[in-house]
């Protein structure tokens, strides 16, 4: 059984989340568990969440039948491979985005990204721009290898990350699919009020995380809007673990975009932790990424 995150609950970068002031608007929520194919499931039900129906299936197991706006399958060249961009924090990207032969999850190649345990080095991603408020089915694989450390910090593998908030400051992704010790974890960030840079978070279990395997994930995402309130669904290897409904990014200009690969944030130097240089390398796995606009 999952639970709903308390005042203590640390975000994917390893630093506490304050409980915030009483939620307004469509933004409180309760918990109603249920079993979806003998998985637990917790779906916070928000209130107001009645007004306008979202345009998810029932289930992000089921299938879909809207229009393919981006697919990649990692048989290009790295570093973008079919991305628009590519980002890599402390080493040189040919050496942390690379095609992979082996595993391959999919075709010929997967696309392989790599931090090395070098003092300097924390990020290796590739990422779309926004594509527009509505509702998206994104899919993808990934692949941890047998010889993955476990940590106790995050270790991010995919995100939809939105801009600077009102003053500034760059904050946590609206989403977050991570890795902590040997746990899937999700975490889902809103703003209370649009002027707050403090977002609060909703976090989930999603079980425990087997190395050398593949999973195969789907996450059916209708982004809130002011008078929206938005729904998330996510599946792993056609099991639903999450559904959620209410406010699910900080309702920018722009939605959220996506991101894939690795991001460790406890590994930048700016953080100001200690941790053992010449530690493992962190190498993830990615193949069959595609997103479905289900509008």
């Amino acid at each position: 059984m999952t639970t709903t995150p308390t005042a203590a609950t640390p975000g994917p970068d390893g630093t506490p989340r304050a409980k915030g002031r009483r939620l307004s608007r469509s933004a409180r929520f309760g918990c109603v568990a249920v079993l979806v194919a003998g998985t637990g499931v917790l779906m916070p039900a928000a209130e107001g969440a009645s007004g306008e129906a979202t345009a998810l299936p029932a289930g992000c197991a089921d299938s879909v039948t809207g229009k393919t706006v981006f697919s990649d399958g990692f048989e290009g060249t790295a570093p973008d491979f079919g991305f628009v961009k590519h980002r890599y924090d402390g080493t040189d990207a040919t050496s942390s985005i690379r095609s992979a032969t082996s595993p391959v999850l999919d075709g010929s190649s997967s696309g392989r990204f790599t931090v090395p345990g070098d003092g300097k080095s924390w990020r290796s991603e590739v990422a779309n721009d926004a594509l527009g408020y509505g509702a998206y089915r994104f899919s993808f694989s990934d692949f941890l290898p047998t010889d993955w450390e476990w940590s106790n910090y995050d270790t991010v593998l995919a995100q939809w990350h939105g801009k600077p908030l009102a003053d500034g400051s760059d904050t946590n992704p609206p989403i977050a699919l991570s890795v902590r010790n040997s746990e899937w974890l999700l975490s889902v960030f809103h703003l209370e009020n649009p002027d707050d840079t403090t977002p609060v978070r909703r976090a989930y279990s999603l079980g425990p995380v087997t190395r050398g395997v593949r999973n195969d994930w789907t996450f059916d995402i209708d982004w809130s809007t002011p008078s929206h309130p938005g729904t998330l669904r996510v599946c792993r290897d056609g099991a639903q673990l999450v559904d959620d409904s209410g406010e699910n990014n900080y309702h920018q200009p722009a939605e959220p975009y996506f991101k894939l690969g690795v991001y460790r944030p406890s590994w930048n130097p700016a953080k100001g932790r200690d941790y053992p240089i010449g530690v493992s390398v962190v190498d993830v796995y990615d193949d069959s990424v595609s997103v479905v606009d289900l509008g």
